[in-house]
């Protein structure tokens, strides 16, 4: 079975972090918003808060597997040594309809945190996609939520609140890990 971890959740939730975790168990990883950013580049285009946004809100009128299709050769290569990889950014549940259409098994995982927590994680990560203000940061929620991320959460099959700190997070992860490896 070609089991895809698929991590959702609000912008500083930690859905890398959780990634990162799963990583060390020594899990593939893809990172949508990776496959995104590389498109952007390879274009031309500035990176930022505002236009990745619209970049993305563009390209999922395009198709709303658009940004899945980005990763979709580095899935089926990853699935050539391992039967489990965990896949960062899903954001719309288009994304895990289609994963199942294509013969992989996705099991969801919704990071949860408080919103507060969130921004002020956003902003000490200085990534040159994030925010520096409240303002900002309520703005990309609402972009998130274009997407169809609320859908994808409420409908997910695991849930970790995320308030606490990472030893707490990196258990939460090994126990879902363990249930869906059965």
């Amino acid at each position: 079975m070609k089991l895809v971890i698929a991590i959702t959740g609000m912008p500083g939730s930690g859905k890398s972090t959780a990634v990162d975790l799963l990583k060390s168990e020594g899990l593939r990883s893809i990172r949508m918003g990776d496959a995104v950013r590389k498109e952007m580049t390879e274009k031309g285009l500035e990176i930022n808060n505002v236009s990745l946004r619209k970049y993305v809100l563009k390209i999922r009128e395009i198709s709303r597997y658009y940004v899945l299709n980005l990763v979709k050769k580095e899935i089926d290569n990853a699935f050539k040594t391992s039967d489990l990889v965990v896949l960062d950014g899903v954001r719309n549940i288009g994304e895990i309809e289609r994963l199942k259409k294509d013969g992989y098994h996705p099991v969801s995982i919704a990071i949860m945190t408080d919103k507060r927590i969130r921004f002020e994680r956003i902003k000490k990560r200085h990534n040159s996609s994030d925010v520096t203000e409240f303002s900002e940061f309520e703005w990309r929620e609402a972009q998130e939520l274009k997407y169809g991320i609320a859908d994808v959460i409420a409908t997910s099959d695991y849930y970790i609140l995320n308030n606490l700190d990472i030893d707490e997070l990196s258990k939460q992860l090994k126990s879902i890990l363990n249930k869906v490896k059965q």
